[in-house]
This record gives structure tokens, C-alpha cells and sequence, in this order.
């Protein structure tokens, strides 16, 4: 009888600890860490899951490069600055921001510009010791911009960007001569631009691509010209 009762009470005290230990496992696994227990930078934790899921599209400080043609159009005026001469010679343009996104739809940046233009050689000039060929201006200024159509899931842009600056020439000497401006020494246009974008937010996180037309307008002495370039923007 003593050995019969041993054995009957085997399998209760086997069933009393697989019921403990299945009573405690929700607990232990409750207490292991999660890396999703608090959110990073760009994440957002939804869910009892706590399943992390990321911002792919970026707000904040940004750069951004942009590099192709610009067209001048040829004024042989008095006051104007003569970029493309023979009508026929697109120069180049090259850009970098530095900005912010202030609100959704408005941001605020920085920028450096830089146009490069191919001059025709004039022998006359050359004969009476004036500079003659290539010409260039850089403009540093600031820009604001309003984002006017919007996509559904917040990838697409339309826009527009008005900006404003100080253009300095160079060869300075040689674009006072192509204005007929007796000015030799240091000579600087008031630099204004308008332009009208597209900008798409890839699914690579931070980075964002699009395309621009920008009118561009050099004020004392002048010029006007348009630029078409693509733009490469990472937003931090």
C-alpha cells in the first residue's frame, strides 16, 4: 500500500509543476526587453505588438544640389550684361541649399548659386587690350518655398520658390565692358529668381528627387535667362 500511494501522488505533483511553469512563462516573457520599447528617430510605436514603424518620408534641416543648362537671352544693350551672344550657346548651372521645412507645405533656405556662360572671343577687344570670352556670376541669397499641390500619401510635390540675393561677376571687368558701363573695377548684379518644381520622396529614407524650371533675373546691370535642372535633396 505505501508504494501504491508513492506512485499515485507522482503524477499530481508533475501536473502541479507544468501548470506553474506555464502560469509563470507569460510572465518571464513579459519582462524581456524589446528594442521597439521606445521609439527612435523617424519611428512610431503602434500597437500592444509594439511593432516600430518608420517615418520613410523626412522633415527638418535638409541640403539639397541641383546641376544643368541655363539660356540667356542676348540683350546688346546699354546696362545689360551680353551672355550667349550668338544665340545658340546654353551655359551651366550648378546650385546648393541649405534649408528647413517650417511648416507641411512652406520652407526656408539658404543657397549659393553659379552660372557659367561661354563668351565668343572678339578680336577688336583683344586688339584694344579689353577682356573678351567666357563669363560667370555667383549669387548667395535666400529662398522661401510653398508646396501648392500635395500627393495623398505625402511623397509628391508640386511647388513654387521665390528667391533673392547678390550676383558677383567674373571677370568682373569684363561684363562692366559688356554693359558699356565705365565701371572697371568690382561690378555686382541684384539677383532675383521665381521657379516651379516637382519633388518626389523616394523609399529610400532622407532622400528625395525632382526637377526645376527657374527664371532668373540680374538687376544693375541685367540679364535675364531660364535654367532646367534636376535636383537631389537629403533631409536629415
Amino acid at each position: 500500500m505505501p508504494r501504491s500511494t508513492t506512485l499515485s501522488r507522482s503524477p499530481c505533483r508533475a501536473g502541479l509543476l507544468l501548470c506553474g511553469l506555464l502560469a509563470s512563462a507569460p510572465a518571464f516573457a513579459q519582462g524581456i526587453s524589446s528594442n521597439a520599447d521606445a521609439a527612435r528617430e523617424g519611428e512610431e510605436i503602434k500597437g500592444d505588438t509594439k511593432v516600430a514603424e518608420i517615418d520613410e518620408i523626412e522633415r527638418g534641416f535638409y541640403l539639397s544640389v541641383d546641376y544643368g543648362p541655363n539660356y540667356f537671352i542676348p540683350i546688346a544693350q546699354p546696362g545689360f550684361v551680353l551672355l550667349n551672344p550668338d544665340y545658340v550657346r546654353p551655359g551651366t548651372r550648378m546650385g546648393v541649399r541649405a534649408g528647413f521645412d517650417i511648416l507641411n507645405n512652406i520652407r526656408f533656405d539658404l543657397f549659393v548659386l553659379a552660372n557659367f556662360n561661354e563668351g565668343v572671343i572678339s578680336q577688336d577687344d583683344i586688339k584694344a587690350q579689353r577682356l573678351t570670352g567666357d563669363l560667370a556670376h555667383f549669387a548667395p541669397g535666400a529662398a522661401i518655398r510653398f508646396d501648392f499641390i500635395t500627393s495623398q500619401d505625402q511623397r509628391l510635390f508640386t511647388y513654387v520658390r521665390v528667391g533673392a540675393g547678390y550676383a558677383i561677376w567674373f571677370p568682373a571687368q569684363l561684363a562692366a565692358s559688356s554693359a558699356q558701363l565705365d565701371k572697371q573695377d568690382f561690378l555686382g548684379s541684384v539677383h532675383t529668381d521665381a521657379s516651379l518644381g516637382i519633388e518626389y520622396y523616394t523609399k529610400l529614407r532622407h532622400l528625395s528627387a525632382g526637377i526645376e524650371v527657374d527664371f532668373q533675373a540680374l538687376i544693375a546691370p541685367f540679364a535675364f535667362g531660364v535654367s532646367v535642372y534636376p535636383t537631389l535633396k537629403y533631409t536629415f
